[in-house]
Protein backbone atom coordinates (compact mmCIF):
# COMPACT_ATOMS: atom_id res chain seq x y z
CA UNK A 1 0.00 0.00 0.00
CA UNK A 2 1.39 3.47 -0.84
CA UNK A 3 2.76 5.64 1.95
CA UNK A 4 2.05 9.35 2.28
CA UNK A 5 3.40 11.92 4.71
CA UNK A 6 1.19 14.60 6.27
CA UNK A 7 2.97 17.80 7.27
CA UNK A 8 1.33 20.66 9.16
CA UNK A 9 2.86 24.07 8.44
CA UNK A 10 4.69 25.31 11.50
CA UNK A 11 5.16 21.75 12.75
CA UNK A 12 7.29 20.33 9.94
CA UNK A 13 9.27 18.22 12.41
CA UNK A 14 6.07 16.36 13.42
CA UNK A 15 5.57 14.48 10.17
CA UNK A 16 2.92 11.78 10.14
CA UNK A 17 3.43 8.84 7.77
CA UNK A 18 0.29 6.93 6.80
CA UNK A 19 -0.55 4.11 4.42
CA UNK A 20 -3.51 4.77 2.14
CA UNK A 21 -4.91 3.24 -1.00
CA UNK A 22 -4.52 6.48 -2.96
CA UNK A 23 -3.95 10.22 -2.83
CA UNK A 24 -7.64 11.02 -2.35
CA UNK A 25 -7.76 8.86 0.78
CA UNK A 26 -4.54 10.44 2.08
CA UNK A 27 -5.89 13.95 1.45
CA UNK A 28 -9.12 13.10 3.27
CA UNK A 29 -7.10 11.78 6.22
CA UNK A 30 -5.13 15.05 6.31
CA UNK A 31 -8.36 17.07 6.32
CA UNK A 32 -9.75 14.97 9.18
CA UNK A 33 -6.55 15.43 11.18
CA UNK A 34 -6.68 19.18 10.53
CA UNK A 35 -10.31 19.24 11.71
CA UNK A 36 -9.38 17.50 14.95
CA UNK A 37 -6.49 19.92 15.48
CA UNK A 38 -8.78 22.91 14.97
CA UNK A 39 -11.39 21.48 17.34
CA UNK A 40 -8.69 21.13 20.03
CA UNK A 41 -7.19 24.60 19.34
CA UNK A 42 -10.08 27.08 18.92
CA UNK A 43 -7.64 30.04 19.07
CA UNK A 44 -6.65 29.04 15.56
CA UNK A 45 -8.93 31.70 14.06
CA UNK A 46 -6.60 34.38 15.35
CA UNK A 47 -3.66 32.86 13.45
CA UNK A 48 -5.21 33.63 10.06
CA UNK A 49 -4.40 30.47 8.09
CA UNK A 50 -3.16 26.93 8.29
CA UNK A 51 -1.64 24.66 5.65
CA UNK A 52 -1.33 20.89 5.48
CA UNK A 53 0.77 19.24 2.79
CA UNK A 54 0.49 15.62 1.73
CA UNK A 55 3.69 14.22 0.24
CA UNK A 56 4.02 11.04 -1.80
CA UNK A 57 6.56 8.35 -0.97
CA UNK A 58 9.21 10.22 -3.00
CA UNK A 59 8.82 13.36 -0.83
CA UNK A 60 6.98 15.34 -3.52
CA UNK A 61 4.03 17.54 -2.57
CA UNK A 62 0.99 15.68 -3.90
CA UNK A 63 -1.76 17.81 -2.30
CA UNK A 64 -2.03 20.92 -0.17
CA UNK A 65 -5.00 21.85 2.01
CA UNK A 66 -5.22 25.52 3.00
CA UNK A 67 -7.68 26.94 5.52
CA UNK A 68 -7.93 30.71 5.96
CA UNK A 69 -9.85 32.88 8.39
CA UNK A 70 -10.83 36.17 6.79
CA UNK A 71 -12.77 39.03 8.36
CA UNK A 72 -14.55 41.13 5.71
CA UNK A 73 -13.32 44.71 5.64
CA UNK A 74 -16.81 46.16 6.00
CA UNK A 75 -17.79 43.97 8.95
CA UNK A 76 -16.60 46.37 11.63
CA UNK A 77 -14.85 43.46 13.35
CA UNK A 78 -11.32 44.03 12.05
CA UNK A 79 -8.86 44.95 14.76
Amino acid sequence: MPQFTIIFAGRESERITIECADLITARNDAVQRLGRYLADHPGYAEEGHWRVTVQDDMGRAAATVIVATVTPRNSGLAG
